[in-house]
């Protein structure tokens, strides 16, 4: 009987598993911020939201083009550069906001549906 050699492949971190949703770029990292709403009902609805940090979409930032210039640069955290990244980190976080509904573009989206558009 003769051994048959198998590959392994470490898992990728999820957010690598995926593109940008808004471009199909290289997701840098990703934010994950408690999120949640109080229904017509008043029932609180709790979760989580994502916020994605893309190479491309993001470059031109004031707050995250930073983050994107440090990885085109350094590629990985060293420990002489761990500090900078942090503070770049730091202030994304304080500053990072889920997404707001465009409401208009909800409601072209569901007319363009409706007339067989999509």
């Amino acid at each position: 009987m003769t051994a048959v050699p198998t590959r392994h492949r470490a898992r990728r971190p999820l957010w690598t598993q995926h593109a940008c949703p808004r471009c199909a770029g290289d997701v840098l990292a990703v934010l994950r911020l408690p999120h949640g709403w109080r229904t017509e009902q008043g029932t609180e609805v709790t979760g989580f939201t994502e916020i994605v940090l893309c190479a491309r979409c993001d470059l031109d930032d004031p707050i995250t083009g930073p983050i994107v210039t440090f990885f085109a640069v350094h590629e990985i955290a060293t420990d002489r550069t761990v500090d900078v990244l942090a503070r770049l980190i730091r202030r994304w976080i304080e500053n990072a906001r889920p997404a707001r509904l465009d409401q208009a573009a909800l409601d072209a989206e569901i007319d363009a549906w409706y007339r067989g558009d999509l």
